[in-house]
Parts: structure tokens; sequence; C-alpha cells
């Protein structure tokens, strides 16, 4: 079975999507969650430190880890800085991607397995899987819900900025999903992709 790269815009709707193919039976994966996890190495936060400074480092007693929003803070204002961030994590995200189709394909090999990548594009990910779904509503629409789960108008204007356009996700997707409406919709959408795009047992 194919293995399928998720992404869309900031705030658009990914993860509500990768829920839903999770609840008709796809394995899926966050790559916020790979990502969670390369930020706790120490060769990792080595790097990051390096380039960012101690000062987005939170220590309690020997435990030394990231204070995600000084980085965010800093990465999200200075693009140079956010770009040389990403050259450090997008290989390492990769390769954990790779490493997680290779198990979940030997324990299933007709398993559906979807990647949630809110960078797929912008990292160059696209070419690693048979299949890419991009998910789009309006700008207006997604920074309403972002408003709704704490960030400001500025950092959900910053984030959305430091992505390729979603309009240019668009064109390079097999497969997109309007999150506009309801999510009734948005199911409907996910039911079609399983029923037209993917092949049978």
């Amino acid at each position: 079975m194919p293995s399928i790269g998720l992404t869309g815009g900031f705030g658009m709707g990914k993860s509500t999507v990768l829920r839903l193919f999770g609840k008709f039976g796809a394995e899926t994966v966050d790559s916020d969650e790979i990502v969670h996890s390369l930020l706790q190495r120490h060769e990792t936060i080595k790097k990051i430190t390096s380039i960012l400074g101690e000062s987005v480092l939170k220590k309690r007693g020997k435990a030394i880890s990231l204070d995600k929003k000084s980085v965010a803070d800093i990465i999200f204002n200075e693009p140079e800085k956010r770009i040389s961030i990403e050259r450090i994590i997008h290989p390492q995200v990769m390769k954990e991607i790779k490493t997680l189709m290779k198990v979940k394909l030997s324990k299933n090999p007709s398993v559906t397995i979807i990647f949630e990548i809110p960078l797929l594009f912008e990292a160059g990910y696209e070419k690693n899987f048979d299949k890419v779904i991009v998910v789009f509503c309006r700008r207006d629409i997604a920074i309403k819900r972002l408003l709704k789960k704490g960030f400001s108008k500025e950092d959900a204007l910053k984030r959305m900025r430091a992505q390729m356009p979603v309009a240019r996700k668009k064109t390079s997707a097999d497969f997109v999903i309007d999150n506009n409406n309801s999510i009734k919709k948005t199911e409907a959408q996910v039911k079609q992709f399983i029923n037209e795009k993917l092949p049978e047992d």
C-alpha cells in the first residue's frame, strides 16, 4: 500500500484530516512528534544553541532542554536563522520517517501510512511519498482557528509567511482537501480519497 504525505498551510486543518484517516483505519504519523523527540537529543540541542545562543535553553537542575517559545520567537523573526535550523532538523526527520516506513510495512505490508508533515514541500520530502495530499482553507478561517488555540494574529501571520503559499502546494498535490466547511464535508473528502485513490486489497 502507498505511503502518503499530508501537508497544507499553517492552521488549515492537517491534524484534523490526519485523525480522520486514522478513524478509517490508516496508520498515521505526526511528524511534529518526531521533531519533538529530536529536539530532546543532546546533539540536536547543541547544534541549535550554536546558532541561536544559550538564551533558548531551559535548565532544571542538571536537565537541559530547549525553550520552544524562545526558539520560535527567534526563528520566525530572523529567516536566516530559521533556515539554518531547518537544515539541521529536516534531514533527521526524513531519516526517522524512512525508518518508520520500513518498520510499519514489515509488520503489515498492506497498510496505508499517512505522514502529516507541515513543511513537506519546503523540505523537499515529496519525492519520498507515493502520493501527496494538501489540506487548505481560507486564510481568515485559519487565523480564526489559530486565535482559538492561543496564537496571536501577528504570530499566526508570521508562521504562515514562513511557509510556501498553500496555492503553490495545491498545484503539486495528488489530491486536495477543502477544509473551509464542516467536519462532515471534510470527512466526505477523506472517504473519497480512500475510495478513489487507494488500491484495493
